[in-house]
């Protein structure tokens, strides 16, 4: 049985083109080739976003209601729970009772002023609910409380409402500890601090060390949301690396409700640090294109640059659908350095990399500044859900029922300040997403598009992706089976190599390490029936069950491998979820055997991913 494996080191942080962020999402379709792959995209994108909820669906319970002209808002009453009730503390007995205390004294609950000023109105407001319900969202975004809710309570002779804010504390200071040992006798593991709720500020405070993928690791993250009472978030991230560094900072006035008129975001980074670049093992540094395993090279990479960008919301208030049309201007400097050209590889060889140098390839291609001027469009629309048993266990999940869409395009070649490339490409990127109700059961679908169009042909490159899901829950609400099934496929063409979509323990298949597989193309499925237990133990947690299939296959089409090489495997193991958490993860700890038999029997734990 090969030993366990787990935790990664996030893919191409702040990665270097216009492509990178979106990339990371993940989800992306094989679609025609050539030259009409971006009209296919773009008909989609403009299909979906108009599509609202799919006929069928059931109707959204939060559609938007009229306010009353004469209704106004009363007196605004905050409930705020500490973690256990006084009713639970006292039915605890012994060593529950007495860590029940402790959880509630070591807590700093969080400020009145800090719930007061997530509210989108105020006392003499005019009464809207759809404002009551945003409000709610906005609290559970802070990611920092639980069981919220915010209701009218009753309507005074006068046409007063007043309003009822309860919420529950959650458990905000967190001890990680990470450990894992994989089949190679790679060694990887994390320790970290974090509170996410400083002395009830909602300022969140990070601290870890450990050792990743391929480098040791301090780092210090802070995130201050409504800096001094102000519209102002700031962020700073901090990590020192055996490999180098990773800087970064950022700071904005994000969107915080539908009918805000103005966006303002700003970041700048230096980060320096190896990277896996990954190769075709058909390709000039490959043996054998008939092998599976991923084959990558450490790169030093170095990446510095800055992101402005400005939207306004230029849809009517208080109605119809959320469109937001704003300006960026982001602008990279990136390098890799090859050395002599000579580099280890994954499998131990020692190869002649320099072809990845060579004029007109991707590499070649980056290096250099990047300036992208662009427009920005979003757009949402205002009907919401809220759930359990989704994505968590028992937390509070916020679904979105309309469409959403994220659409960025503007020039990025010599004609706007870049050296990176040769020609005058436009940079485009679609990303689309949509959340569908039938009954008790959810679909969920994704569409990401990326590319650089025109200019030279060594400067058009793209990135396309699809993803569709099925969720359904049976039984007893608070004890529900669930089935979970999703499909996934990727296409990319002219990709540097750290952008490259990978497959394993992240992303759909267990028996891989967090990167097994990786390639110009990717397909993935996997399903899963689970149960949720009634289980808690101490009062902390949620506890299931779950069975599993599932199947995928990367590769890049100089390889001699297709879809009768796909890996398959199947699997029990037990969930996890934290119910005093404002933000836990799902946990999975499972037991999985590949049925092609390359590993046998391999246990696992992640809390990263869909699966």
């Amino acid at each position: 049985m090969n030993a366990a494996r787990g935790g990664r080191r996030g893919r191409c942080p702040g990665a270097h083109s216009r492509l990178a962020d979106a990339v990371r999402q993940s989800g992306s379709a094989v679609i025609p080739t050539g030259r009409h792959w971006l009209t296919a995209c773009l008909v989609l994108v403009l299909a979906t976003t108009a599509g609202g909820v799919a006929p069928g669906a059931a109707a959204a319970p939060e559609a938007a209601t009229a306010p009353g002209d004469t209704l106004r808002v009363g007196e605004i009453r905050l409930d705020l729970d500490p973690i256990f009730t006084a009713e639970e503390v006292a039915a605890a007995s012994g060593l529950n009772r007495t860590l029940r205390r402790a959880m509630n004294a070591l807590h700093a609950d969080t400020r009145p002023w800090v719930v007061r000023q997530e509210l989108l109105f105020r006392e003499g407001d005019r009464f809207d609910p759809a404002l009551l319900r945003e409000s709610a969202r906005n609290l559970r975004r802070l990611g920092i409380l639980n069981q919220v809710s915010v209701t009218p309570v009753d309507t005074t002779a006068d046409g007063r409402v007043p309003v009822r804010v309860h919420t529950r504390e959650t458990w905000t200071l967190g001890l990680g500890l990470r450990f894992s040992l994989a089949s190679s006798g790679d060694v990887r593991w994390g320790l970290s601090l974090t509170e996410q709720n400083f002395l009830g500020t909602a300022l969140l405070l990070r601290t870890g060390v450990g050792n990743d993928l391929d480098a040791t690791y301090g780092r210090i993250y802070v995130r201050q949301h409504r800096v001094l009472r102000s519209p102002l978030t700031v962020e700073l991230n901090v990590d020192e690396r055996t490999d180098g560094h990773d800087r970064w900072a950022a700071v904005s006035v994000p969107f915080r409700s539908d009918d805000q008129a103005w966006q303002v975001k700003t970041r700048a980074w230096e980060r320096l640090h190896d990277t896996r670049w990954y190769l075709s093992n058909g390709g000039p540094a490959g043996t054998d294109p008939r092998r599976a395993e991923r084959l990558y090279a450490l790169l030093p990479r170095r990446s510095e640059g800055f992101r402005v960008e400005a939207a306004r919301r230029v849809s009517p208030a208080g109605r119809g659908r959320i469109w937001r049309l704003g300006a960026a201007w982001h602008v990279t400097r990136l390098d890799w350095d090859l050395g002599t050209g000579r580099a280890v590889l994954s499998d131990g060889r020692v190869a002649d990399l320099g072809f990845l140098a060579a004029p007109g390839s991707p590499l070649a291609r980056e290096r250099g500044t990047r300036s992208w001027p662009h427009l920005v469009v979003y757009s949402h629309g205002r009907h919401w859900t809220t759930t359990r048993f989704l994505m968590r266990y028992g937390n509070q999940e916020d679904v979105p029922l309309d469409p959403t869409l994220e659409l960025r395009a503007g020039p990025s070649g010599a004609a706007v300040g870049s050296s990176a490339g040769s020609g005058d490409p436009w940079s485009l990127q679609a990303v689309v997403g949509n959340w569908d109700r039938v009954g008790r059961a959810f679909m969920v679908q994704q569409v990401v598009a990326l590319a650089d169009v025109g200019g030279a042909a060594d400067d058009r490159n793209h990135y396309l992706g699809a993803l569709a899901g099925w969720y359904q829950r049976l039984g007893a609400p608070e004890r529900p089976y669930t089935w979970k099934t999703f499909v996934e496929a990727v296409h990319t063409e002219q990709l540097t190599g750290d952008l490259l979509p990978v497959l394993g323990l992240d992303r759909g298949l267990r028996t891989l390490d967090v990167d097994g597989m990786a390639g110009e193309e990717l397909l993935r499925w996997n399903t899963e029936l689970g149960r949720v237990l009634p289980w808690e133990p101490l009062g902390l947690a949620r506890v299931g069950w779950g069975a599993f299939y599932a199947g995928g296959l990367a590769r890049f089409r100089d390889e001699d491998r297709d879809l009768g090489d796909t890996r398959h495997e199947v699997g029990v193991g037990l969930r996890f979820g934290g119910v005093r958490s404002g933000s836990s993860e799902l946990a999975r700890l499972d037991l999985t055997y590949d049925l092609t038999g390359g590993d046998g029997l391999v246990i696992t734990t992640a809390t990263r991913g869909t699966f």
